[in-house]
């Protein structure tokens, strides 16, 4: 199988990404379609399998788009993808917003480098209309793995390549930590390097 990023989250069983050039993408899209209906599967970089989100109670198939829809523009996101709930039946679509350690107001473990902030948008037309902004998720880099552990409390996985980190809050209840992931590399491939993508979209913005 082509997976191209492994997630991980006490939640449940670990999330796998597949490239759109690989056959697990077009099964997957498939099954997406055949539950939501048509897609703009064409605009899309990759799609995960259903993990357990602890905190929407639903399984949730993620999505991230090669280029951002025109509709969300004007929201300034940095990468921006599709979030589809399983059982519910909700579709959201998360912005990805570039920040650094003047900007972040999250929470993080000592030494960690902020890189993004994600949120949900709800998507006009589509089932979802609960607004769940509130929950953020922030995207930091840490080259002390143990660092991470203790300040998340839990053994996390850790790529043979690269480790990244998300941790999602409820910025409406004084920023309560209410998930950790982390994201396993074994090799080089498209989502491994997000402090060079960061480092890149941060010159370009200050060109």
């Amino acid at each position: 199988m082509d997976i191209i990023e492994k997630m991980y989250s006490k939640d449940g069983e670990p999330r796998s990404a597949f490239a759109r050039d690989s056959l697990e993408f077009s099964e997957r899209v498939e099954g997406i379609v055949s539950q939501f209906g048509e897609q703009p599967s064409d605009t899309w970089k990759s799609i995960s399998t259903p993990q357990w989100n602890n905190i929407y109670q639903d399984e949730v198939v993620s999505v991230v788009n090669r280029m951002i829809p025109l509709y969300l523009k004007e929201l300034s996101p940095s990468a921006t993808g599709r979030k589809f709930f399983l059982g519910s039946g909700r579709v959201y679509d998360k912005i990805y917003i570039m920040t650094d350690e003047a900007t972040c107001s999250l929470p993080r473990p000592n030494g960690s480098i902020p890189l993004f902030i994600g949120s949900l948008v709800n998507v006009f037309g589509q089932p979802g209309t609960e607004d769940l902004s509130r929950y953020k998720c922030l995207y930091f880099k840490c080259d002390n793995h143990n660092t991470v552990e203790e300040w998340a409390g839990e053994t996390l996985k850790e790529g043979l390549y690269q480790t990244f980190y998300s941790a999602t809050f409820d910025d409406e209840n004084q920023n309560n930590r209410l998930r950790i992931k982390s994201y396993a590399y074994d090799t080089v491939g498209p989502f491994t390097d997000w402090d060079k993508i960061h480092t890149m979209m941060k010159e370009m913005n200050d060109a």
